[in-house]
């Protein structure tokens, strides 16, 4: 095996690798590109004076604004639509601060969210330490079927 960095006795020295940089070939595409780039300009600006010929009274202003008579007709779907949410939102909170009847003859009812939250924490801290904690990503009704399995199961 020949020690790292071993030059044979038949090699030339030389100054530097000739393979490395071609210097005619990126000063040919360099005079391409900026011919490309003179020539493209000179056509935008001899398209431009055409058109400023052709056409003298256009300019390049902003459209206008629109004015309250440019309204799309009637019906309008949304005339408020901030207002509308916020009317849609306040229902909603409603629904949730407040206790009602979903469906009286089957006896379910609607209590405040909060209320919610702390029966349901009430409901699934009071059972014993030695049975098993919800797991988490469970849904209601796996809990509660869990909770079951482990009455039926308690001594």
């Amino acid at each position: 095996m020949k020690p790292q960095g071993f030059i044979p006795p038949s090699a030339t020295p030389s100054a530097h690798e000739a393979s490395d940089l071609q210097v005619p070939a990126i000063l040919r595409v360099a005079v391409v590109l900026s011919f490309t780039l003179v020539a493209s300009i000179l056509v935008l600006i001899f398209f431009f004076r055409h058109l400023e010929k052709e056409y003298p009274g256009r300019t390049s202003e902003a459209a206008p604004r629109v004015a309250a008579s440019d309204l799309p007709p009637i019906p309008r779907l949304q005339a408020y639509p901030l207002r509308d949410l916020q009317a849609v939102r306040d229902v909603e909170d409603s629904h949730l601060d407040h206790y009602g009847w979903i469906d009286p003859q089957h006896r379910v009812a609607q209590i405040p969210i909060e209320r919610a939250m702390v029966l349901w924490v009430k409901d699934y801290s009071a059972t014993p330490a030695t049975n098993s904690a919800p797991m988490p990503g469970m849904t209601e009704l796996q809990m509660r079927q869990q909770k079951a399995q482990e009455g039926t199961n308690a001594p």
